[in-house]
């Protein structure tokens, strides 16, 4: 057989000036639920921006490998190097030499090296 035993609560009834009410949160407990709560968001936010910048970082390099990956290809055809390229509205200044192609981006520069044997 199975029992099941519980206990009724009873609110604490406070009179003032006639009134009658239940006693709820102090000010200063639903003050620090407030900061704690703030906080949470706040951390949570901070959080998420730095993220983001560091999505944007690692597809501005991505681009840039592709785009030197590209100048050495247009190289191997006899084609002209690109000086610079405008993709997504980031400018990418391209210097190609012999068996090097450089790339700057908004973010920083990447060097590409080959080896043809």
């Amino acid at each position: 057989m199975i029992s099941i035993r519980y206990k009724l609560i009873r609110y604490k009834l406070i009179r003032y000036k006639g009134i009658q009410y239940k006693k709820g949160a102090s000010p200063f407990a639903v003050l620090l639920t407030l900061a704690l709560f703030s906080s949470v968001v706040l951390g949570i936010s901070a959080w998420t921006a730095a993220q983001q910048r560091e999505g944007v970082l690692i597809y501005q390099r991505y681009q840039a490998v592709l785009l030197a990956q590209n100048q050495f290809a247009r190289q191997r055809l006899g084609l002209d190097c690109q000086n610079s390229i405008e993709q997504n509205q980031l400018l990418f200044r391209v210097s190609c030499q012999s068996k090097q192609v450089k790339v700057r981006f908004p973010a920083g520069e990447l060097t590409l090296n080959i080896e043809t044997e």
